[in-house]
């Protein structure tokens, strides 16, 4: 975990270690988290193996410099073997060709041509799922800068409860963390394991759970703002019609 992380609760992503003159903090080594807000307790006992789904994450750069992202609780649940965390600006086919010529990768994207995962895993044994992290903006500037990921079948999920990250702006109510619509896809392509939702969705739990007794606040969905007129900004329709065209 990096040192930029807030003393007890979170500050600004961009401030630095040098800029921190607070008592340094004692880390967990396996949670890799404050040991006042130690995760370890609601972790899996070791890392999952996953029989049928390989995850793969393209993940943005800006997102080591935010302390309660959730792939970093990701990596904590699931074994090497099954989740692989690819940090860059860039994903060129050169470089990752076996993902993008497999036949049974999935881009966990909600383009409009995308299907319900559920419909499609009686079609192989084993999937690959790449999912892309980072704040929405960010997740969509990775997707229109690649045409090989335009190129990829894409799939959603349904996600059937409010998010457990209500410490951070979800663009709708139906969208959740990074984590949590891996661990959707997860339910559906590794049916042998019922509490594997569980199991990641814990750890998650727990730290908004704290982050919230040490002060954090509860954010409200951005589609729900901008129709509540609670923004600070006014927002166009044409970004409204982009939020709700997340919506499957």
């Amino acid at each position: 975990m990096n040192d930029n992380e807030t003393y007890l609760f979170q500050l600004d992503d961009d401030l630095s270690e040098k800029d921190w003159s607070g008592p340094k903090r004692s880390i967990c080594s396996r949670c890799e988290r404050p040991e006042l807000v130690c995760l370890c307790s609601h972790l899996p006992p070791t890392p999952i193996h996953l029989d049928h789904t390989s995850v793969v994450v393209f993940q943005h750069p800006n997102e080591v410099k935010r302390p309660l992202g959730t792939v970093q609780l990701l990596c904590k649940c699931l074994d090497s073997s099954s989740l692989n965390v690819i940090r860059a600006r860039q994903f060129p086919r050169k470089y990752y060709s076996d993902l993008y010529s497999n036949p049974n990768t999935y881009l966990l994207f909600p383009d409009a041509n995308a299907v319900l995962l559920d419909d499609i895993i009686k079609e192989s044994n084993h999937y690959t799922i790449i999912a892309l992290d980072g704040t929405w903006n960010e997740a969509m500037g990775i997707y229109h800068r690649h045409s090989e990921l335009q190129e990829l079948k894409t799939c959603y999920v349904k996600i059937d409860q409010k998010s457990e990250f209500l410490i951070r702006t979800q663009p709708t109510k139906e969208t959740a963390s990074t984590l949590e619509t891996i661990a959707y896809a997860l339910r559906s392509t590794e049916k042998d394991k019922p509490t594997l939702f569980d199991e990641i969705v814990r750890p998650l739990k727990r730290m908004v759970e704290l982050q919230l007794y040490l002060g954090a606040v509860v954010h409200d969905a951005k589609l729900s703002l901008i129709e509540n007129g609670q923004t600070r900004r006014q927002y166009s329709k044409k970004h409204e019609r982009w939020l709700m065209k997340l919506q499957h």
